[in-house]
């Protein structure tokens, strides 16, 4: 059973959701609290949930333009979970892929981070957007390896770290495409972090989504797939069939 109550009277809601880069795509939410937050993000028939954990976090509104209703969550027991707060927000983006370009709490990154400079300088004389993805995508392939004993033991919640991922050299699907995602739109290439299933992979799985501009298209690239099969002496094509994927969710 969900309840509603309101926000403790020294924090109202305009406090709580941040609003100012609503024109990029993304609001930022920050609730101190010592209990379990989490964001609830909704629009027509499709939900999204963040874990808030004491810290602001930015969040986008990826699902186009229109209303949407953000709800501040605290859990009671187990599974169930009392509204703290509800805000509608209506986001009006003449480009939509503007949003593809935020820094979000699940491709967290900043000018300041080591993989974002690594980003910048392997791209630095690159002519497009399409030498761009093939630059760093062939960085990602060569020097970052699966993590094995991290896809066994990685706990409900975990949210990459891009710096940490180049730093160890490796990570789960999860780490890798949200490392893509960072490099991708630091520099200026609309990158999508997508959750969902592979045609030949048993469990869920994290890739990507990029907007090529020249062609006008999406198209998918699994830097975790690809690395796998390079380090066997594989053959690999970075552009992969869509039809091979199943989406669940898409950041």
């Amino acid at each position: 059973m969900i309840s509603t109550t309101s926000l403790a009277t020294t924090t109202s809601v305009s406090e709580v959701i941040n609003k100012n880069k609503l024109d990029n795509g993304v609001i930022s939410v920050n609730y101190n609290k010592d209990s379990k937050i989490k964001v609830m993000i909704s629009k027509d028939n499709k939900k999204y949930s963040y874990n808030l954990n004491n810290q602001s976090i930015q969040i986008p509104l990826q699902l186009g333009n229109g209303k949407y209703n953000v709800f501040i969550l605290e859990n009671i027991q187990g599974n169930k979970y009392k509204v703290l707060s509800k805000q509608n927000i209506n986001l009006q983006l003449q480009d939509q892929n503007k949003v593809y370009l935020q820094p979000i709490q699940l491709i967290n990154w900043n000018n300041d981070m080591n993989a974002i400079k690594k980003a910048k300088e392997i791209t630095q004389y690159c002519k497009d957007d399409e030498e761009k993805v093939m630059a760093i995508y062939n960085y990602v392939i060569n020097n970052i390896s699966y993590d094995y004993d991290k896809a066994k033991t990685v706990k409900t919640g975990y949210v990459p770290c891009i710096d940490e991922v180049i730093k160890d050299s490796k990570g789960i699907c999860y780490d890798y495409s949200s490392l893509f995602a960072g490099m991708l739109r630091s520099v200026g290439v609309p990158t999508k972090l997508v959750m969902g299933y592979k045609n030949d992979i048993k469990t869920y799985h994290a890739w990507n989504q990029v907007y090529l501009q020249k062609s006008n298209k999406w198209v998918t690239i699994d830097t975790t797939y690809d690395s796998c099969l390079k380090n066997k002496n594989l053959s690999l094509s970075m552009i992969k069939d869509s039809n091979q994927y199943k989406v669940s969710k898409e950041y």
